[in-house]
């Protein structure tokens, strides 16, 4: 099968991000790293262990965090998608291609593998960190 033309790849599918007020906004560990992306758009990360934490158009007044950098990211609603005319077709594929699920449900051994090396930060906060 031929690959397809990836000339146009806007590099990921998407991101789910909540928008928060910049002057409602607080660390409460460490001051994230940066990365201007583009002349007024810079992107956060952990600078210790490098997950992607915002997107920011520098001019406005929010910051767009991901959704995964918060303690309980299920209990956050989606309100709406932005940029649908770009969305990649293989998202039209979730939940029709074979599942697999975590790696601590299937794999056990493995999973105590990762958590064992794993220095990314936990999902919540901690008194210490890193351990």
């Amino acid at each position: 099968m031929p690959l397809p033309d990836v000339s146009e790849s806007l590099g990921q599918f998407f991101a789910a991000l909540v928008g928060v007020p910049k002057a409602d906004l607080t660390w409460t560990r460490g001051t994230p790293a940066t990365f201007q992306s583009s002349a007024d758009v810079e992107r956060g990360f952990c600078r210790d262990c490098g997950t992607p934490l915002f997107f920011h158009h520098m001019p406005g007044e929010h910051v767009s965090i991901s959704i995964a950098a918060f303690d309980n990211p299920a209990a956050i609603p989606l309100a709406f998608e932005l940029g649908y005319e770009e969305r990649a077709p293989q998202l039209d594929q979730i939940g029709k291609v074979k599942q697999y699920g975590t790696a601590e449900a299937e794999m056990p051994e493995r999973a105590s593998m990762i958590a064992a090396s794993n220095r990314q930060h936990p999902d919540y906060d901690t008194e210490n960190w890193p351990v």
